[in-house]
């Protein structure tokens, strides 16, 4: 049965407000305010064997669609086990500069820092896509963050990793995410500026991954912490989180997968070296070596980290020129390209299927960012389309390539041109009837009974000439 802390004698001030709350244990709560002057929310997870009388680590989460609720729950698991308070923000905006979400995760830490007993030597941050450069930014301005969970995506300025506090880093990546070119890469300079650093993958795209995952990086911080004496020893938790990871380690094994579970075993080496488990995970790692199937599966993961990083050279170099020339002779090579990565991600090898989802998720991202670069710049019509018809190509299912042409032919009278993306957009299931009619340059346009026509045809209705 849960258990209350009842805060009903306990008010706190945080901005001359003050509040009065009864929290539950073991539960994640939902919109509790950041303070009475503000709209500002956070979810809360308290372990059951919480207490007022002493301190306790925390994690500050940040997700991106304010879905802080989800995100704490997705902690919960580790949070239990191990002993943490779970703070997760409601109001980061993933469309908002970083600054400003900064600033709303200050809100909610001050908040946190004025009303929980917390253990200022372990403080962490977690986050997802642009939760997670809030995440990996807040050491920057907040001096006592022990450690950072970055999931999908991160925030770092190579100048300051040499200066302040040495903070562990955790990336963690889904395998068919192409982030994970940029979380490696963090990876890399962290290690090299003597940070803790280590990538965590999973079968996935780019998304939160599952509870065992964070609980496992949430053991890395913990099992530090003990290493460090900030938090007593405790054999049975050690032996809890390493015996979770082995579980792991033969889920995988099970399923064939016995590449991934030798990295795995391998990456528990450093983790639990003093810990006296070397001699068993080695084992384990050369009963791994011995299978065939291991030994194919690693030649795979080899050969197609070669090709992957060939084709990102070639991708890039074709792509720059293209777009400099406006070659539109040259737009049946790229869609020829994504042909034969659909054909990998369709494949029996696992290896080459991950590594095709990772290039097409970086060709998607090299054309939104160019296409927003020659916007800024002033770039003529010409390369501006190019890249949106790349934008298209490269991602059918996102709006804003179809939404880019729309509006560049609009501006230029090529009512026609506008007219075929604004089909092939609808016919990619878009919904959102109202931007269709907030697309820059086309007054004329969507005010014509043909523009009207197309959007009631897949919407069911316009904004005008419903007829």
């Amino acid at each position: 049965m849960l258990r209350y802390i009842s805060f009903f004698l306990l008010l706190f001030t945080v901005n001359g407000t003050a509040q009065e709350l009864t929290l539950k244990k073991g539960i994640v709560m939902d919109s509790l305010k950041v303070n009475d002057s503000i709209s500002e929310t956070f979810s809360l997870f308290l372990p059951k064997s919480y207490s007022n009388e002493t301190t306790w680590p925390v994690v500050f989460v940040f997700e991106p669609q304010g879905r802080g609720r989800s995100a704490a729950q997705l902690f919960s698991q580790g949070a239990e086990e191990q002993g943490y308070i779970i703070i997760a923000s409601n109001n980061i905006v993933a469309q908002d500069s970083l600054l400003n979400n900064l600033q709303v995760a200050y809100r909610v830490m001050d908040t946190a820092f004025n009303f929980f007993p917390l253990d200022q030597n372990r403080i962490y941050t977690a986050g997802f896509a642009e939760g997670a450069e809030v995440a990996s930014a807040i050491p920057v301005v907040v001096s006592n963050v022990r450690g950072v969970i970055a999931a999908g995506g991160s925030w770092l300025n190579p100048k300051l990793l040499k200066k302040g506090n040495r903070f562990s880093f955790i990336g963690i990546s889904g395998y068919n995410d192409y982030r994970i070119y940029n979380l490696k890469e963090a990876v890399r300079l962290y290690g090299r500026n003597e940070h803790p650093a280590s990538l965590y993958t999973f079968d996935g795209f780019h998304e939160w991954p599952g509870s065992q995952l964070l609980s496992r990086a949430l053991g890395s911080f913990t099992l530090q912490a003990m290493q460090k004496g900030l938090k007593p020893g405790n054999p049975e938790l050690v032996e809890l989180l390493y015996q979770s990871e082995l579980e792991e380690a033969e889920r995988l094994r099970r399923t064939m997968h016995f590449y991934k579970s030798y990295e795995l075993l391998e990456s528990m080496e450093e983790k639990y070296a003093i810990y006296n488990k070397k001699d068993e995970l080695r084992s384990l790692q050369k009963d791994l070596r011995r299978n065939s199937l291991y030994r194919q599966q690693k030649r795979e993961y080899n050969n197609a980290l070669v090709l992957e990083n060939m084709k990102k050279e070639e991708y890039s170099y074709y792509f720059e020129e293209d777009v400099a020339l406006a070659n539109f002779e040259n737009i049946p090579w790229w869609s020829q390209q994504l042909t034969e990565l659909k054909k990998y991600q369709e494949g029996k090898n696992i290896a080459e299927a991950e590594m095709a989802y990772r290039l097409q998720g970086f060709l998607a991202a090299f054309a939104n960012s160019y296409y927003t670069a020659l916007s800024q710049s002033g770039a003529s019509a010409d390369p501006l389309v190019f890249t949106a018809v790349l934008q298209t190509i490269f991602d059918k299912k996102n709006p804003a390539g179809y939404k880019n042409i729309i509006s560049l032919s609009a501006k230029d009278g090529d009512y026609e041109m506008a007219m075929l993306y604004l089909e092939d957009l609808l016919k990619t299931g878009y919904k959102d009837m109202e931007a269709l009619y907030d697309i820059p340059g086309t007054l004329d346009l969507k005010l014509s009974p043909e523009y009207n026509s197309m959007i009631k045809k897949y919407l069911g209705k316009s904004k005008f000439y419903d007829l």
